[in-house]
């Protein structure tokens, strides 16, 4: 269905209901198989009006990966900020348990990632060419906590990937593929078991 919207839409409330139905269509059917046409359709605007907003799908794709880092900055960043006075295995299960529910509230945003990876090796690159903000709040968590000499010195920088691999890891199988069975603890067990890996390692 259509979004309709009964009163007389100002340039930006356009845009913003012209990015929700390309992300929604890109999710659904992937950036190749999402014709302009269809977004047009599906925001409630003809095509004609959709290209005075963007000029093409490539520019929509980069558009909706601004608004994601807007979002981020606006909402989930200060969240964030909170872990960095926590204990480390404390801030860490937080992390992880904002990475997992903001993805259940938007799980639209990563199947436009990997439909947009696995269509077009440029879309692919594209994300990582922006500012990625979850990495760089995950190395000021760890290079505060190697200053506090809560951690040992480790590259910081190889700390938030690794972190970031397992919960995005968790996100996959759990969110995109919809096999929580998968995983043989309940979410918050689940999470506190990354962190004590992740914190401790497997050695006696």
């Amino acid at each position: 269905m259509s979004i309709v919207k009964s009163h007389r839409l100002s340039f930006s409330e356009r845009e913003a209901l012209i990015l929700e139905a390309a992300g929604q269509l890109f999710a659904e059917k992937g950036f190749v198989g999402t014709t302009t046409r269809a977004i047009a359709l599906e925001s409630g605007v003809n095509e004609a009006l959709l290209f005075r907003h963007f000029k093409n799908k490539v520019e929509l794709y980069n558009a909706l990966l601004k608004r994601k880092l807007e979002t981020f900055d606006a909402l989930i960043a200060p969240e964030l900020r909170k872990t960095l006075e926590l204990p480390v295995p404390e801030g860490l299960l937080k992390v992880a348990q904002i990475i997992v529910e903001k993805h259940r509230e938007n799980i639209w945003f990563l199947r436009v990632m990997l439909f947009a990876a696995l269509e077009s090796h440029d879309l692919g690159q594209e994300f990582f060419k922006q500012r990625l903000p979850l990495v760089e709040f995950l190395v000021e968590f760890f290079d505060k906590k190697i200053s506090d000499g809560e951690l040992k010195t480790l590259d910081s920088a190889v700390l938030s990937r690794a972190y970031i691999a397992m919960i995005h890891h968790y996100v996959l199988i759990t969110q995109v593929f919809n096999a929580k069975d998968h995983f043989p603890l309940p979410e918050t067990a689940m999470l506190e078991q990354f962190v004590l890996i992740f914190t401790r390692g497997v050695q006696p």
